[in-house]
Formats: structure tokens, sequence, C-alpha cells
């Protein structure tokens, strides 16, 4: 490898000691209006033949030519010899590493992918990568076209570390990794394992199995969702003349613990009902129902086949094998009722002709996943958003045995014993009112999340609407923790250990296990009349209603506090149309004063 590199460097010092002695300049010909390169005494030494020409540099230069409307760039050297010929979209060239790169298409068709050339145009990686390489000492990190996922190879055409990864980043010649299933790996300079992590949380996404149809369809009307039991019905339809009515019942499957189901689109070769042409391919299509356990793993399909059915304000019906209706609630937290009637209404039908009009499509979306680029590029996408927020998800860390006793003792205040359910944590907006504030209140709450590894070129940021359980059984609760900044944190003023706290709201499944931080806030701003408001994140907690707290001294996730109807439902207290106004002042940034506000007594 280092010989190569020696190599390279004397081929660059002699092309260009060879160039700057021939002093070759790029000039335009009148008569053609193409350039080319002229020596000192003016002579064409490279006829013209570009549309434009740069300086050498090093003994290469860039050079263009434009067919017909398009741009292609390639790269000479000073004898006029092609050494990238000017059939790429971009190329690049890296002195310091004696490589360059060209983004080309390796047969008509085949997409445009970067490959990795030396300063003589041999190919040391044929082009395949998505972006241009990241080469240090002859290791490189690269984004395969076929994965849209990292690994690290040599310039000797090997892969060191397989392309299964989100992010890598080199620092001081060791390697860190993330890789598609979120676990988070490290590397000495020889590559050697040193140490994993696993995020938790994780869930096996939907996979394209490289299929574009199924690409280009995710997340389009229901496709590729997780649709649990609180938003997933089985339904009779009544139709209407200007809109039809709906009885929807719990869908009688093997719920298990968690488990959801997925619509998918799959090449169908029996010719079913509904089936939708691929006007791209020629190939038929159907939607296949599956369930899945809470991880994404594969439990088994519910519906080898069926079709989207029709579209409602409320939802989205699917014919699962045209024997049983399916209703799609757009919302995830609707009611967890056993059965209830609506109207549904804005009803379309779809058209299944094809695979645009019965799933959905755009045409050119469905066109731009048969480009091996962008279909990484999709590919990528899934992975990231169907784990969106997942670095997040971590419990606290444990904290000292002094500042722990300090915590244990804030958590047996009211504020930090009571349970949020569904609908009293909502997002919303304050405003000054009189002797108050009045808040704006949101219909529901979402999460919102900005994840990042090192790797610059890695970021997952957002928001999503917090799921609240298959039956609305989650519950969420404050927790205080040692603040990592004491700009605008509470101070402990009470119990004498002078540290700064942060609050987490943090959310628990029915069995009490810890599943995601919701949200992180320095500070209370508001908590009168049974609203605890947190204005700089937005995000109001209703105290009213049913009492939930769990009871004795102390108690946390794993104690039995109020429940909520037969039905999930819990009473909207005493909430306005949007609006609800509270009196009091703000509340400065000591547990004193937290405490004084928080023993509230609810109207």
């Amino acid at each position: 490898m280092k010989l190569r590199f020696i190599i390279a460097g004397l081929a660059a010092i002699l092309l260009a000691a060879t160039a700057q002695g021939q002093d070759l300049k790029p000039v335009k010909d009148k008569g053609t209006k193409l350039f080319g390169y002229q020596d000192k005494s003016k002579n064409w030494v490279i006829p013209p033949a570009y549309f434009s020409a740069k300086n050498f540099k090093d003994g290469l230069a860039e050079v263009t030519v434009k067919p017909e409307k398009t741009k292609f760039h390639g790269i000479i050297d000073e004898t006029g010899r092609e050494v990238i010929p000017p059939v790429c979209t971009s190329v690049s060239i890296v002195r310091k590493e004696g490589l360059i790169y060209a983004e080309r298409e390796t047969e008509p068709g085949s997409g445009w992918l970067w490959g990795v050339y030396d300063f003589e145009g041999n190919e040391l990686w044929a082009p395949q990568f998505t972006t241009t390489p990241t080469f240090h000492d002859g290791i490189g990190i690269a984004r395969s076209a076929e994965t849209g996922l990292k690994g690290v190879i040599n310039l000797e055409g090997e892969v060191l570390l397989p392309f299964e990864n989100l992010a890598v980043e080199h620092y001081y010649g060791n390697y860190t990794t993330l890789t598609a299933d979120f676990v988070r790996k490290a590397y000495d300079s020889r590559l050697n394992l040193t140490s994993e992590y696993a995020y938790p949380g994780y869930i096996i996404p939907y996979d394209p199995a490289g299929d574009p149809v199924r690409a280009a369809s995710w997340h389009v009307g229901p496709i590729g969702y997780r649709l649990h039991r609180n938003n997933l019905r089985a339904v009779d339809l009544i139709p209407g003349k200007w809109s039809a009515k709906a009885t929807c019942s719990i869908l009688q499957i093997d719920w298990g613990n968690n488990r959801f189901v997925r619509l998918e689109p799959v090449v169908d070769m029996k010719e079913h009902p509904g089936s939708m042409t691929d006007p791209l391919s020629g190939k038929l299509y159907t939607v296949k129902a599956v369930l899945c356990e809470a991880d994404g793993s594969l439990v088994g399909e519910l519906a080898s086949w069926g079709w989207i059915d029709g579209e409602y304000s409320e939802g989205v019906v699917y014919n699962a094998e045209g024997n049983e209706t399916w209703m799609i609630m757009r919302d995830i937290n609707c009611p967890a009722m056993p059965s209830f009637s609506t109207s549904l209404s804005r009803s379309r039908q779809i058209n299944h002709e094809d695979v645009v009009s019965g799933l959905g499509l755009h045409s050119y979306d469905l066109q731009n996943m048969y480009d091996p680029e962008r279909y990484a590029d999709r590919a990528l996408k899934i992975i990231t958003e169907e784990n969106a927020g997942i670095t997040y998800r971590f419990p606290p860390e444990a904290p000292s045995i002094r500042l722990s006793r300090t915590i244990n003792e804030i958590h047996r205040t009211p504020l930090f014993r009571h349970r949020f359910r569904m609908g009293d944590i909502v997002n919303c907006k304050v405003r000054p009112s009189g002797d108050g504030v009045e808040l704006e209140l949101s219909d529901n709450f979402l999460c919102r999340y900005d994840d990042r590894f090192d790797d610059p070129s890695f970021s997952m940021s957002g928001e999503e609407v917090l799921f609240w359980g298959p039956s609305n059984e989650y519950t969420a609760i404050l927790t205080a923790r040692k603040a990592h900044s004491t700009y605008g944190a509470t101070k402990d003023d009470v119990y004498g250990s002078n540290e700064f706290f942060d609050f987490a709201i943090e959310l628990y499944d029915r069995h009490d296990r810890y599943l995601q931080t919701i949200a992180i806030v320095p500070n209370i701003d508001f908590c009168s009349d049974g609203w605890i408001v947190i204005e700089k994140a937005g995000i109001a907690l209703r105290m009213n209603g049913p009492d939930s707290r769990p009871s004795g001294p102390g108690a946390r996730p794993g104690s039995q506090g109020g429940r909520p109807d037969d039905y999930g439902n819990r009473p909207r207290g005493n909430v306005g149309p949007n609006k609800v106004k509270i009196s009091g002042e703000r509340i400065p940034p000591t547990l004193s004063a937290l405490n004084a506000a928080t023993d509230i007594k609810k109207k």
C-alpha cells in the first residue's frame, strides 16, 4: 500500500514538472468555439475539443464536453490522454491521497455512481458508491449504492468493515460505527473490535427487499406503517349517498404483547382480485397484511392478498382476501373502545388499474426507485425513520449515593408521584392574560427529537406523535435528574445538596417498564388550577381528573394508581374548545418554590 502511494506521488511530480515545462494554458478556438491547450509559443499541443477546460495542476486538468444539453466531465494529462474520459457527471481530484473520484455510469441506465481511480486512470473501485469515499492513509469510508449503508475499504479492493453501518467515524486512527440494527461498535487502528453497545428500542424496519414498488410505496397511504390494536379495526360499511356509516370492532387476531400489523405490496403471481400493474416492469402487485412482534420480527401473514378499497377523512379501508374489511384509523391514539360507530365523510374510491393509482404513488417517485442511488437513499430513510429518536430512549444514568438520596426525597412530593395518561400531556402555546396565562392547547402530543451520531453525515431530527400503547395503557411520570448545565436549571435549596436539577417526562408501559424519555426540561414555569406548564418546551400537563397517583410514600413505577374507565378514556377536565386560563405567577427555579406551587388542590 505504501509503495502505491510512493509511485502515485512520483507520477504526480513528474506530470507536474512536464506540464510546468510546457506551461500549457486553456485557450478557446475562435473557429470551433471549443477549448484546447497551447504552449508559450501559442502552438496547439492539445487540439480544441472541449466545451470548457481548466488549468493544469500536478499534471492533471479537468475538462468538460457538452454533446447536447448535458455537460460531462473528465480528466486529461498534459499529453492530451484522457485519464478519466469525459463521461462523468462529476469528478474530484484528491492530490494528498493521489486519487481521483468520478461519478459515472458503468453501462447505460445503471445509475450515476462514484468510483475510485489512481492518477494513471487505473480503476481501484468500480462505480458503486452513492457519495465520494473519504480516505486516510489508504483506508476509506464509503457508502454502498446497493444498501445505502457505510463500510470501510482499502485501495487494494478489500472491504475491511462490511457495508452494514448507518454511520462510520474516524478519529486518530480509530473507528466507531453505528450499525443498521443500532449497535455502536468501536475499533482500534487495526480494525479490531474493542467494544459494542446496543441501543434499546430498535425495531426491524420495513424491508423494501430490492423491489422498486415496495420502496416507493413506503408510508404512502397506509403502506408500511405500524398498525396497532387501537387504530386497526374490523369494520362493517353501510354506504350512503353523501357519506357512509361504519361499525368498528376489535380485529380478532392474536395481538400478543404489543404486536402490530403492516400492509405491504408484493408481486402477485396468481392475478388475485384488485391486482395492480407496475407500468414500468409490467408485474402485477397485490397488498398483503403481516403480523409482527413488537421488535418488528415477522410472526406470519394475516392476509396473503388484498387491496386498498377506499379513503375517508377518518381512515383508509383495506379488503383482506375479499372476505373481511378493515379500517385503518388515522389517529394512532383513537379511543380504545371495543366497538363504536362513526360516520365516514369525503370518500374516495381507489382505482386499481396500476400501482400508481392503486397505492397512491406519484409516477416520478416510482421511476426514481429504479435508480440505485435513490433506492439506497430510500432504504436508509426507512431504517432511520423507523427508529426515529431511538438514541433518546435511554434511562438516566444512575446517580451517586448522596445524589440518589436527594432525588428520592424530591420524588416523594405529589408532583413526582402523579401518573399522566393519554390526553394529560399536550403541546401548548402560552400567552399572558390578566393575573395569569392563557394556554392554547393541541389535540395531541408531538415528541421532538434530534439524534446525531458524531459522524456529521448522520442525524435524525423531527417529531413524532406519542404512542400511548395498543390500548392507551402507557403512563408517564416526571423524574428529577442532575442537570448537566446550571443554566435555567432548578436549584436544590431544600435538601442541602446545592445541586441543580432538570426534569424528564418518561414513558412506561403497563408493566411499568421504562420505554423512552419524552422530553427533558430545566424547570417548571407555571403550576395552578390543576395544570403544569413548561413554557420553553411548549408542554402542558393536566393534573385534574381521576386520582391516578400511586399509593404509599415515595411510590414510583410498579405502584398501582387510578385507572381510566372500561374504554380507556379519561374526563377532559376544565378544558375549553382549545384554550384554558390559569392563574398565578411564574415559578422561580428552586425546589422550595416548586414544592410550594405543586401542593395542588385539584378542581
